[in-house]
């Protein structure tokens, strides 16, 4: 394991944007779920570090990024990541993302496929993965009533216990009490993106307009778009692992993965496995083939 990682800052239209840098090598990026930070990584960054540049941030909102009063919309967050990676400065990037991590880079990807060299996409959020699972039990109330949704949600602040909680209960069902009793890696810090209050607008902004999700159900990406690879917790309560199959139909990923008994956070729940593949498809990520589905799992 190389030495500990490097925080640095990125300012985006006024706002600080938090990350780390660790490491020597190709460059991957992670990008984390909504409601989480970049310490989700933590097992993958220890494990990596010796031989890729690993570069984890933490999007508005979360961590230790700003947390402005608003400019959360899917979009929004392209735009940024976007302009990040600009100012990376390091050629094609690696992107290993989760949820709305893997949700805004295959929307930037979309837009600006040179960009990228492989990625690897977990639990990816569409307005499909979002309504069938448990977070679509909550979407009538922030479509319909998004003024409310967010006065609502910039007033709630969630207890430091409560928020040890709320990252055991994204994990599979073989998770969540061992995560109650002994954090995982990353978790506690992770989970202390809920104790600020207002945390929550950021994902009330986002689920307020579910349009440019839906766009990503109706994606199909061609021969330009860069090799990936989708991994979903098969146990998935937040997104619909059922809904991710069909995803998987029209994104034809090279690589596709369901992780037995793992929830929203398979980094975090079977790390070996996720590291496994992110080490595998990085370090030889295939020709992209329009078309063509490897399924594993």
């Amino acid at each position: 394991m190389s030495a500990a990682p490097a925080s640095l800052t990125y300012t985006h239209n006024g706002n600080r944007m938090a990350y780390t840098r660790q490491g020597s090598g190709q460059p991957i990026l992670f990008l984390h779920n909504g409601g989480a930070s970049k310490e989700i990584w933590t097992e993958q960054v220890n494990a990596l570090s010796d031989r890729f540049e690993i570069i984890c941030l933490d999007h508005l909102g979360f961590g230790e990024s700003d947390m402005p009063s608003s400019g959360y919309t899917v979009m929004h967050y392209v735009d940024a990541l976007s302009a990040f990676i600009d100012h990376l400065a390091v050629g094609r990037i690696n992107v290993v993302g989760n949820c709305m991590g893997s949700a805004m880079t295959l929307l930037l990807a979309q837009r600006r496929p040179e960009l990228f060299k492989a990625l690897v996409l977990i639990n990816p959020l569409t307005a499909n993965t979002a309504r069938r699972g448990v977070i679509g039990w909550v979407l009538p109330f922030t479509t319909r009533l998004p003024r409310l949704s967010m006065w609502v949600a910039r007033r709630i602040r969630v207890s430091a216990p409560l928020s040890r909680f709320v990252i055991a209960a994204q994990y599979g069902p073989r998770g969540w009490r061992r995560g109650l009793i002994k954090p995982l890696p990353g978790a506690v810090t992770a989970g202390a993106t809920w104790t600020t209050r207002g945390r929550l607008a950021s994902m009330a902004e986002l689920f307020a307009d579910l349009t440019d999700l839906a766009a990503i159900d109706q994606m199909w990406p061609g021969s330009d778009f860069p090799p990936m690879a989708v991994v979903w917790g098969n146990a998935n309560l937040g997104l619909s692992p059922r809904a991710g199959r069909e995803l998987n139909s029209t994104l034809r990923p090279d690589r596709t993965e369901f992780l037995a008994h793992c929830g929203h956070l398979p980094m975090m729940e079977s790390p070996a496995a996720v590291t496994a593949i992110i080490d595998e498809f990085v370090s030889n990520p295939p020709t992209r083939q329009a078309g063509a589905l490897h399924s594993v799992g």
